[in-house]
């Protein structure tokens, strides 16, 4: 009898605190109304006289700071004076939505007291428990009770637009205790079987979509989506079910959600965050699913995209997010049978290049359905192709030529993008073919007509077409993806050289790994400054991008780094020649690129890199010399070598009036010097001492004599 006394109270206090907290809100409704419209409000017939004598100064009215300071007995009343103008000023410090208090108020504190509500119930549920016998039909009626009181509270306070963010809180609160009284009913009790759970729960996942279009409140359309895949969950849990029941309820979510969206497009993201939660619960709880179904699905979303849709642009993102569902699928349903996803890739593509041929009318849904219908056909050749990577290259490398074709003829720019796309796919294919980019066994590897050849010759001959046809292009972007397509033909030329080249060096030099080494080291590094050159020419030629320049900048810094830290000793020593070797070809065709550089960027500062290489070649070539012969004191012909090289060099200057000849000439000669005086006259035998000398001062007063008898007039 008590427990029945508190529930009877409780619920009196509730309604009493109902009632009261709506008159409050209709009062300061109304005052809001009266200040937002400058309604007159009621005062005395005496402020009216005062007002009449002499209004009140600014100082000496009565400061407002909220609505709540207008006096109810002035709403209340009949009398009404326009409204003061210091009144209204105060309308705009009523806008409390970012406040301290409204976080709290507003958004924090209804949370937590829609917690404390539950809270309070299991505690009201405990306190009462001696005085009634719990069974599990009355806790699960007892639980409904207490949601569809929450649902029905919140439902009232939805309409008042100061309660309206804790009303959804409260709603949502109410649906959480029906649909959880659902599944412990099932679940725990066992007081449900399968087809009356799911109906129930059925009924609960239509209303809150009803009720989410009908609020329009997004946190509606949240639990929505929870409540759907939560039904999934414990369908799975508590019964066995087949995968045909569960993925048909999967495809009734989808269309509930795009039921939803059509009524309100613009959260139509609505259904890109829920087919991506389809394909996951269906990889999960779905292991053997019958075709019809994923084609139901996929059918749906393109019929939604190409009805609704009719008069708008199309959703690109959700039909690449339908395709890629429908592609994970297929992979499931045909159980990695390649073979069959190829072909319904194939299939999937044809009808996707239909629609886009009904919607050719309409130029951006023309292009998203190409790029879907070219997507449909990447995805055809990857699966068809699955076990031939050399098939995939060729596909490819054809696709992209036609790509490239109809790029340049309709002048569509994704056209060009899917050009790319498609050959760097092609280039990729190839990668983990043995005998491409590596061999395995040397032993086996026979020179040029090899499957490198092979797999070069369709990746170059793409990539030249496809420049070819760009280039004619009058769109200023596919002109700049033909430069794209001629860096990458200049560069497979080049990348097929070089591992040509160091395979058939390894190939010589079997069981002489040091040597092969060495030569294939500064062969790669002749290439890298050759096509440094190349790319450095091509920029200048095409005023293409300059990000290829920058390419090019790029390895010959590197290939010079790798020139000056590998060609300190000549690996292969016995094969050594002075001046005759692989080595200074390597120097020299850094030299030549710098003075190329030079001279196509009239910049000085590669023609003081090419003095300065060419004075680190000779330095390499005698020490390695001193090695190999086996040479006493050999360091003092260092310093000769530097002397007669600085000497040259500053005579190259004086002789032609060339500042960088003169200036790297004097640098190196006042480092000569300094390395006789500091390191040779301590280390070398009198002899050398005296010939390293003489020969520095023949060399210096040879140069003072030239320059004073050139610059003396």
């Amino acid at each position: 009898m008590t427990g029945l006394v508190i529930i009877v109270m409780l619920i009196w206090l509730v309604i009493i605190q109902y009632k009261l907290s709506e008159l409050t809100d209709s009062l300061k409704e109304l005052k809001d109304n009266l200040l937002k419209e400058n309604i007159h409000i009621p005062i005395k017939s005496k402020d009216t006289t005062e007002e009449k004598a002499g209004e009140k100064s600014e100082e000496q009215k009565p400061k407002i700071e909220s609505i709540s300071d207008i006096p109810d007995e002035a709403v209340l009343s009949s009398n009404s004076v326009p409204l003061p103008k210091y009144i209204e000023k105060t309308i705009e410090k009523e806008d409390k939505s970012d406040s301290f208090e409204n976080i709290f108020l507003g958004n924090i504190f209804n949370k937590i007291g829609a917690f404390a509500i539950l809270v309070a119930l299991i505690i009201l549920i405990k306190i009462v428990s001696p005085y009634f016998e719990f069974t599990p039909q009355l806790k699960i009626t007892l639980s409904y009770l207490a949601g569809a009181a929450m649902m029905f509270g919140a439902l009232k306070l939805h309409n008042k637009e100061n309660m309206k963010n804790y009303s959804e809180v409260l709603l949502g609160t109410g649906f959480g205790a029906m649909f959880i009284s659902t599944y412990c009913a099932s679940g725990i009790f066992h007081l449900y079987n399968m087809p009356v759970m799911c109906t129930i729960a059925t009924i609960l996942l239509l209303l809150a979509f009803y009720l989410a279009d009908k609020l329009k409140t997004i946190s509606m359309i949240v639990i929505s989506l929870l409540a759907g895949y939560m039904n999934i969950i414990c369908l799975s849990s508590q019964f066995n079910i087949s995968e045909s029941f569960l993925f048909g309820y999967l495809i009734f979510i989808n269309i509930l959600s795009i039921v939803y969206t059509c009524k309100n497009q613009e959260r139509n993201l609505i259904n890109s965050i829920n087919l991506p939660l389809t394909s996951i619960a269906a990889l999960i709880y779905c292991s053997k699913i019958p075709l019809i179904f994923p084609l139901i699905l996929w059918a749906i979303y393109v019929i939604y995209d190409f009805a609704i849709f009719k008069d708008k642009k199309s959703n690109n993102i959700l039909n690449f997010i339908n395709l890629a569902v429908f592609s994970l699928i297929l992979i499931k349903v045909f159980n990695k049978e390649y073979n069959l996803v190829a072909y319904s890739e194939l299939g999937v593509a044809l009808i996707y290049a239909i629609i886009a041929y009904i919607k050719r009318s309409k130029i951006e849904d023309l292009k998203n359905y190409i790029q879907l219908s070219l997507a449909s056909a990447y995805l055809f050749i990857y699966f068809i192709c699955d076990k031939s990577p050399t098939t995939k290259c060729f596909a490819w490398s054809i696709e992209s030529v036609i790509l490239a074709f109809y790029a340049y003829k309709y002048k569509f720019k994704f056209l060009g993008t899917w050009t790319v796309a498609t050959f760097g796919s092609a280039f990729c294919s190839i990668v983990p073919i043995d005998g491409v980019l590596a061999i395995r066994n040397i032993g086996k590897y026979t020179p040029i007509w090899n499957i490198r050849l092979l797999m070069f010759t369709p990746i170059i001959t793409s990539s030249a077409l496809s420049y070819y046809l760009l280039k004619k292009s009058a769109s200023e972007s596919l002109i700049k993806i033909s430069d794209f397509f001629k860096f990458i033909s200049i560069t497979s030329i080049y990348l097929y050289m070089g591992l040509e080249l160091n395979n058939l060096i390894t190939l010589w030099y079997t069981g002489e790994n040091t040597s092969a080494k060495f030569l294939n080291k500064m062969t790669n590094i002749i290439l890298a400054f050759v096509y440094t050159i190349n790319l450095k020419k091509l920029s200048n030629s095409t005023n293409s991008n300059p990000i290829i320049s920058k390419i090019g900048g790029f390895f010959g810094i590197i290939s010079t780094i790798a020139l000056l830290f590998i060609g300190i000793h000549y690996t292969p020593l016995k094969a050594f020649i002075p001046l005759i070797n692989i080595r200074t070809v390597a120097f020299l065709s850094a030299i030549a690129t710098s003075i190329l550089y030079a001279k196509w960027t009239e910049n000085k500062i590669y023609k003081y890199i090419a003095i300065f290489l060419g004075f680190i070649l000779l330095h390499y070539e005698m020490n390695d010399v001193i090695t190999k012969y086996d040479i006493i004191e050999g360091q003092y012909l260092v310093s000769l070598c530097w002397i007669l090289y600085a000497g040259t060099i500053t005579t190259l200057g004086i002789l032609q009036n060339k500042d960088f000849f003169k200036n790297s000439g004097i640098g190196l000669c006042i480092l000569s010097i300094a390395k006789i005086l500091i390191f040779d006259l301590s280390n070398i035998d009198i002899l050398y001492k005296f010939i390293a000398i003489i020969t520095l001062g023949i060399i210096l007063m040879i140069l003072s004599y030239m320059y004073n008898k050139k610059y003396s007039k």
